[in-house]
């Protein structure tokens, strides 16, 4: 065993080594699931490992642990958002390109699509994302935005490539943020990028935008209002993909739609497009 697997097995005893079939990786245990507080302990464990451990890094967005909550979109699913993307015609070749640079890290699941070329199905949905908030705001430059949920921090990289933003903030898990500091260093952005746990926001603090997506609706409702204290109640627009999760012991204690309606002034509902779940909504206001 070398020096690296030995220092994760010293500082994460619940974190085995195994080889299996000529592969070799690491998988947490069932103890994981004891100390985190999240409904799925293994994905925030999963996440500050890969944070730490560059072999982990390498290829974190294939790993069967972390496609469970993230990378897990089909090619086909990516081809739907491929066909909104372009009949819009908001985005020229060198764009493109440079959107492409969102999978040089992580090794995520790419396919080779008609018109664009190599791309990640989850990088499709960012800029499908960044493409509605052009057509409902406008011009993000020069905006403070709070992104809650946030992956591995490739919305933020959409965003900040297109858009020279004042600054971004992202705010989760401390294991996902140091995932998303990771890889978020590898690129040069712009704009002030800052890390945030819940505990940690400025309640104060005002911005000009906040996104969520497949994230806020799923927090249990203890949590949703503390965001919409401190973030939603401060923010003058914002975007919400709005989903039920089937997956948590709580998901019958969160906001109803009936409840953004009444906690959030001029509130739009629409469709999601394209649709992954029939009860999906696409949530905004300005």
């Amino acid at each position: 065993m070398n020096g690296i697997k030995r220092a994760i097995l010293h500082f994460f005893p619940w974190i085995g080594y195994f080889k299996r079939n000529g592969r070799r990786g690491y998988i947490i245990t069932e103890k994981s699931l004891k100390t985190s507080a999240s409904d799925n302990g293994n994905y925030p464990d999963f996440c500050f490992l890969a944070s730490v451990n560059s072999e982990v890094f390498d290829s974190f967005r294939k790993n069967e642990i972390y496609n469970v909550v993230l990378e897990h979109l089909t090619e086909s699913i990516g081809n739907e958002y491929l066909e909104i993307i372009l009949s819009r015609d908001t985005f020229d070749e060198i764009t493109w390109e440079l959107f492409k640079q969102n999978d040089l890290y992580g090794s995520p699941l790419c396919f080779n699509y008609t018109k664009i070329g190599i791309i990640s199905p989850t990088t499709l949905r960012y800029i499908k994302v960044l493409q509605d908030l052009i057509i409902k705001f406008g011009s993000l430059e020069d905006m403070d935005i709070c992104e809650i949920g946030i992956g591995y921090g490739g919305q933020c990289r959409i965003i900040a490539s297109y858009f020279n933003v004042k600054s971004y903030t992202l705010v989760d898990l401390s294991q996902v943020i140091a995932l998303a500091k990771t890889y978020l260093n590898k690129y040069v952005l712009s704009s002030e990028i800052r890390f945030l746990t819940m505990n940690e926001l400025n309640p104060k603090q005002k911005y000009d935008l906040v996104i969520s997506n497949y994230a806020f609706s799923e927090l249990r409702l203890d949590i949703q209002e503390c965001y919409q204290h401190k973030v939603i109640d401060n923010s003058s627009k914002g975007y919400i993909t709005y989903n039920r999760s089937t997956h948590s012991s709580h998901s019958e204690n969160v906001y109803t739609l009936e409840d953004y309606i009444k906690k959030i002034p001029n509130l739009m509902i629409e469709d999601e497009m394209p649709v992954t779940d029939e009860k999906n909504k696409i949530l905004f206001w300005s």
